[in-house]
């Protein structure tokens, strides 16, 4: 007799709870026949759950607040519904209990499967960029969620959801950057904007989903090696335009020289290029955007003739010497300047 007692109390149900919810699972079914539940048994629902109870497919009742109840004793709406639907005496294996997430689920970090492509305003060129983000979300309506998107499912992951926030995320991110006109050496500098502006733009379709963002941050930003190759040569350009302003008083031909034979190895490399239709067109948007910057150093030549920019000897016959050594004037011209220079003293 013993024995058969301690056979049916081992079937019984004592509690009804989610013990040890994993940090990557969102929604559990209570894996137990109801049927099982006796005037002592207890339910249990921890800090940061919720729980429904669906009988037939429809929501009965949801418990959002922690505590522990005991079905004889105690009198909430959860317990009532549910002691409602096991005194009807029919088979019970239509009602359920789920535990859900009740918080906000922190620290999702993610990434750009693949390069966001767009083109960069100011150089015109396409930047290809990996973003690196961190955000945070919560169920934001328990009983559309669940109807809607859990149904019959025993247990709905984390990254089931993730994955549905990030194809969105992606989608916003790319389309901020075209519409905001971000440059690529901007890019971190307008970080917090782009978060906030994200975070807006999405809200309305992650309603859609019964879901919040609460948080998102860009945490990092890279480029693909073809972008920083080509990052690096518009900043050694940009580096040897602001050095050509400095001289512009020195010698006018040998800077309309200098901007026709940067056009040339513009050219050249497009020419080179002409195996590879992606290579080929990363060199003539290359050629492009030089020819643009020699153009704008022909036009400051031309309307700044009469401007100084030289302060000192020392100065001049430095910048001299720069144009010496980056062949740009020859010997003769070298000399016959520097001449020309000690002999205004």
């Amino acid at each position: 007799m013993w024995l058969l007692w301690n056979l049916f109390k081992n079937q019984w149900i004592d509690i009804i709870r989610w013990e040890n919810p994993s940090n990557e699972i969102l929604v559990w079914k209570f894996d137990q026949n109801l049927d099982q539940i006796e005037d002592w048994s207890s339910l249990i629902v921890d800090p940061g759950l919720a729980a429904i109870f669906v009988h037939n497919g429809k929501i009965e009742a949801i418990q959002t607040e922690s505590g522990k109840w005991k079905l004889d004793t105690d009198n909430i709406p959860f317990l009532s519904a549910l002691k409602n639907v096991m005194s009807w005496f029919e088979t019970h294996d239509k009602a359920q209990v789920y535990f859900i997430k009740n918080g906000i689920l922190t620290n999702n970090k993610w990434g750009t499967p693949n390069a966001i492509t767009y083109m960069d305003p100011v150089y015109n060129f396409p930047v290809e960029l990996r973003a690196f983000w961190n955000f945070s979300f919560r169920v934001s309506d328990f009983e559309n969620f669940w109807v809607n998107y859990v149904a019959n499912e025993n247990i709905v992951t984390v990254d089931s959801i993730r994955m549905i926030i990030v194809d969105r995320i992606v989608w916003q991110i790319w389309s901020i950057f075209a519409k905001k006109k971000i440059s690529y050496n901007e890019i971190d500098a307008h970080a917090y904007d782009i978060a906030k502006e994200l975070m807006e733009a999405t809200k309305e379709d992650f309603t859609k989903f019964w879901l919040e963002l609460t948080d998102f941050r860009i945490e990092d930003t890279n480029f693909t090696d073809k972008t920083e190759d080509f990052i690096a040569k518009v900043t050694s350009k940009s580096a040897d335009v602001a050095a050509i302003d400095k001289t512009w008083n020195i010698n006018n031909n040998a800077m309309n020289n200098y901007a026709k034979i940067e056009q040339l190895n513009a050219m050249n490399t497009a020419a080179a290029s002409w195996g590879s239709a992606w290579d080929m067109m990363w060199a003539w948007m290359w050629m492009a955007m030089w020819m643009n910057m020699a153009g704008q150093i022909n036009n400051n030549l031309q309307s700044d003739n009469n401007t100084s920019w030289w302060d000192s000897v020392e100065v001049k016959l430095e910048k001299l010497k720069w144009l010496l050594d980056k062949w740009l004037i020859t010997q003769e011209d070298y000399d016959k300047k520097k001449s020309d220079i000690i002999s205004s003293l």
